[in-house]
């Protein structure tokens, strides 16, 4: 769908209610090969339209209910080197450092569309405060969450609180080898945080996943990790490598490879917050003309009427033809398509 909230009306105009039909369906049509099929389904889809569109109220419409992933790039800042990492570089200023308040109102105004928020970095647990008050409201809200950690910052009261919310931890693990995982972490922290994992599955139980992430250097010690999940039952995911600016790792999985895939991105559908409170569609957006610029910052802007904007509606249209590697990132995959 072309908007997500309209806080202007309670029941907007006709004419906008047939420009926004007609942007939703002319894409459509056009991705319909078949000249047979193209009338029947423009009738189904102009049916699910309405339904979306009118049901309870137009307040709730943004591509089906609970039908988006609010992910938190919560700080740029890290305690580990990670070499396939450069985010770690550029840790934002204090200053520039949005405060929590603002993006629990960004929750509490999107919960009823979420399916899942979703917290990263960065290291989420060098704000461990922020994160128990994310996690609280989440757990009241009933929107499921996760939080992606390289588990440096984990200890026993932090793991039986968020067990009792129900969330699901991720921990990023490229090897089980302490030569390898000092070497891919640029940290000597092996011995600190393999113990961590440990407690981690005896408090969290089904609530732990473990993430590794696929490239030439860690292509030998994958497999062990999965060994390794499999022996304790932890289910585990492989990602495959991208390269955001640290060029220090080499893909297993060249970009045009990964590109030709013909799975379709989900990002367009996700609602994306940078440390300092920028909106984006994806964390990748550098890569759309139209959407290099943020979309607005929810420190200065409700998150409503930012999504509202004419120019969001625009970026969601331009996605829907994207077609690049970072398609196989996690955060653009649904949680529950990873972890088998």
């Amino acid at each position: 769908m072309s908007l997500i909230y309209d806080l202007r009306m309670k029941g907007p105009g006709i004419g906008r209610a047939v420009r926004d039909y007609l942007g939703e369906i002319r894409h459509f049509a056009r991705r319909v090969e078949s000249p047979i099929q193209r009338v029947p389904l423009v009738m189904l889809k102009s049916i699910e339209w309405s339904i979306y569109r009118w049901y309870k109220t137009p307040l709730r419409r943004f591509y089906g209910v609970k039908g988006n992933e609010l992910i938190y790039m919560i700080t740029n800042a890290c305690n580990d080197r990670c070499p396939k990492c450069a985010i770690w570089e550029h840790p934002e200023p204090k200053n520039q450092h949005l405060d929590v308040s603002h993006f629990l109102r960004c929750l509490e105004r999107l919960h009823h569309n979420l399916y899942q928020v979703t917290l990263t970095g960065g290291e989420p647990l060098l704000f461990k405060r922020d994160i128990v008050k994310i996690a609280d409201e989440a757990h009241r809200l009933g929107v499921p969450m996760v939080m992606v950690t390289n588990g440096r910052g984990l200890d026993e009261g932090f793991l039986t609180r968020y067990q009792q919310q129900g969330h699901v931890l991720v921990i990023s693990v490229d090897s089980v080898n302490r030569e390898k995982w000092n070497e891919f972490r640029g940290t000597q922290t092996f011995d600190l945080v393999m113990p961590k994992i440990e407690m981690a599955l005896r408090i969290l139980g089904d609530q732990l996943r473990i993430q590794s992430v696929l490239s030439k250097e860690s292509e030998q010690e994958i497999p062990k990790v999965a060994a390794w999940c499999k022996e304790r039952g932890i289910r585990h995911n492989v990602q495959l490598y991208q390269d955001f600016g640290a060029n220090n790792w080499t893909y297993a999985v060249e970009p045009a490879q990964m590109a030709s895939d013909s799975s379709p991105c989900a990002a367009r559908k996700n609602i994306c917050v940078y440390p300092n409170g920028d909106i984006v569609k994806c964390f990748d957006h550098r890569r759309i003309p139209i959407a290099k610029e943020p979309l607005g910052n929810i420190a200065r802007q409700d998150i409503l009427e930012i999504l509202c904007t004419r120019r969001s509606t625009e970026v969601s249209r331009a996605m829907l033809g994207c077609n690049f590697p970072c398609k196989q990132m996690s955060c653009n995959k649904p949680q529950a398509a990873l972890f088998r």
